[in-house]
């Protein structure tokens, strides 16, 4: 089953150019892809088109631009990105993560589970979540929820449908926001 890592990226092209060289080491030819969404941001497939055109002509890194005026929401700009992934299983990829811990567990997910990082960490590592597309597409996809943030809404709407969660440790700290 291919695997797509999604990553969406609206003003973070800093952090794109610091996890992005490790990133690539996990894509493989037909297998393992990386998704990169470039939000109401210019500047983000140029710089990947100069600096990592094999890459983007063997189909491991796939870089799409997406402009509109509608408000940056987390759940809207996961959604789009997911959604031009080619693979059967999905994981969301934050522009400031590492992939790590993931890589052998994620080809494995079956419909009847998510993965999620081992502890429910505010630094960044709890937006990594792998499903697969039959179940990012029961779910719905991300919705904005006033109440919890996109990747808790999802992983609790998981649960209601018998999600079985499987946790992987990352050990790797995102990039820090600033």
């Amino acid at each position: 089953m291919k695997v797509s890592y999604c990553t969406n990226c609206h003003n973070r092209l800093w952090q794109l150019q610091q996890t992005l060289p490790h990133n690539l080491k996990f894509t493989k030819i037909d297998e393992i892809e990386i998704v990169v969404l470039a939000y109401n941001d210019a500047s983000i497939k140029p710089y990947l088109e100069e600096n990592y055109k094999e890459y983007l002509e063997d189909g491991r890194l796939n870089v799409y631009n997406h402009n509109d005026n509608l408000p940056y929401t987390f759940a809207h700009v996961k959604n789009l990105t997911h959604g031009l992934a080619k693979g059967e299983i999905l994981f969301n990829l934050d522009s400031d993560n590492y992939i790590d811990g993931v890589e052998n567990i994620l080809p494995t997910i079956t419909d009847n589970q998510l993965m999620i990082t081992d502890k429910p960490l505010r630094d960044g590592r709890g937006g990594r979540i792998g499903m697969t597309r039959n179940t990012f597409n029961r779910l719905n996809g991300y919705r904005d929820n006033q109440r919890l943030p996109d990747d808790d809404d999802l992983i609790l709407r998981a649960m209601a449908l018998g999600k079985i969660l499987v946790k992987a440790q990352c050990l790797l700290v995102p990039i820090a926001n600033t």
